[in-house]
Formats: structure tokens, sequence, C-alpha cells
């Protein structure tokens, strides 16, 4: 299957650079060329067998669904398929991660811009889920904000789905605390003291979230070296 003129077959013959050092508990982040420009593929196949079947299988498949669902946003990505069910093919753009951001380098108008992102991505009823990660969100060498990897992002359930739904308004605030984690990271004058007391608060039962998110990384990290 071609994606933008990119397949299994001719990918290493595109790949323009990797984006990221291989490691064997994250897929590779490749830049590429496509028919109409460069693209990102994050491809999961060159993992072992396990890594790639249970991770990299509902990974892909939940990152594209998450694009199309925000199809015409305002800095979303655009996606532009599934090269096969362990890699997705997604649109390049140029810029800096925000953790390579100084304090004080952005204008009080990114924070404003990028709330604005979020809370359209809300309105679609789609939580993201790793806001907390600076790497996520992408400054463009104009200074606009765009985020990418959505591969944890989910979906509001239906009104039955209660179990869904409590997890849904969970990371609902969870996207919001991220925000003002950046806040205080890279703007803390622009920190409002209700935003600081929510840091300060946390989130329900979030040290023991923490705690087991480590231990299951911990987990994959053992498992996929073996």
């Amino acid at each position: 299957m071609a994606v933008d003129g990119i397949t299994r077959e001719n990918l290493r013959q595109r790949q323009i650079e990797p984006l990221r050092p291989a490691k064997p508990w994250q897929p590779d982040i490749l830049l590429v060329r496509g028919d109409t420009g460069p693209a990102v593929v994050k491809d999961y196949r060159p993992r072992g067998f396990l890594y790639r079947f249970f991770v990299g299988i509902p990974s892909t498949w939940n990152e594209a669904r998450m694009y199309r669902k925000l199809a015409g946003l305002d800095g979303i990505p655009r996606c532009y398929g599934k090269l096969d069910r362990y890699a997705v093919v997604i649109e390049f753009i140029e810029g800096r991660n925000a953790s390579k951001v100084k304090p004080g380098e952005l204008p009080d108008d990114f924070f404003h811009r990028l709330n604005r992102i979020v809370d359209a991505v809300h309105r679609r009823n789609i939580v993201l889920c790793d806001l907390r990660n600076k790497k996520n969100i992408m400054v463009s060498p104009a200074g606009d904000p765009v985020l990418i990897d959505l591969c944890t992002a989910f979906e509001r359930g239906r009104r039955w789905n209660l179990i869904r739904n409590g997890l849904y308004g969970i990371f609902y605030q969870d996207d919001q605390l991220g925000l003002s984690k950046l806040k205080r990271q890279l703007a803390p004058g622009l920190l409002t003291p209700e935003e600081a007391e929510k840091l300060k608060r946390g989130l329900f039962m979030q040290k023991e979230a923490v705690a087991i998110r480590n231990f299951c990384v911990r987990w994959l990290k053992q498992l996929v070296s073996r």
C-alpha cells in the first residue's frame, strides 16, 4: 500500500534521516520523502514480536483514528494514512519541541493559541492524555503551537459507558494540568493562582497512577530487551 508515494518496500530508499535514536521499547521515527513533501513515519515493525503485536498494532490503529477525528483543526498535523498495520505516515512539522524552549522565549500569545487548540480537541470529545510531555508540543518556525503524537489520545464513550467516561473526565483535567505545567516552566508569570493550586493538588490518585505507569514502562523495557 502506498501512502503519499511511500511503501514498505521503498521506505528505506525514501528515508532522509531518523528523527530520534532507535530504542527497543519505542517505534522508529523517520523523516522521509513523500510525493507532496517531507513526511514522518512512525514505524513499529522493526521491534520485537511481542512489542509490535501488543503495542504497535493498537497504537498505530488508534493514532490514525485520532488524526482522522481531529482532521481540519489548526495545530493538528495531517495524517496521510497507515502504511500497514505497524506504521502511520504523518505530515512533517518543521520546528522544535517545547522541551528545547527556554523560559521567556515564547510570547504570551503562544499559550493562548495552544489553549484554543486543546479546547477545539476537547470539543470533538477527545482527550490527549500526554500533554504533560513537552516533546508532544511543537513550536513552528513562525512560533505557532502544534500538537503531535496522538497514540494515547482517546474519545469520550457513549452515555452508558461510565468507566470510559470517568477516565475521559480524569484525562480532560490532566490535559488542563499539562497546559498549566507548561506555563509554570516556560512562562510562570502567566500562571494564575487557580492553576497553581490545581497543579499543587494534582489529580485523584495521581501518585498511584504515576507509580503504575513507571512500573509498566520498566516491565515493557525488560520485556522487549530480552
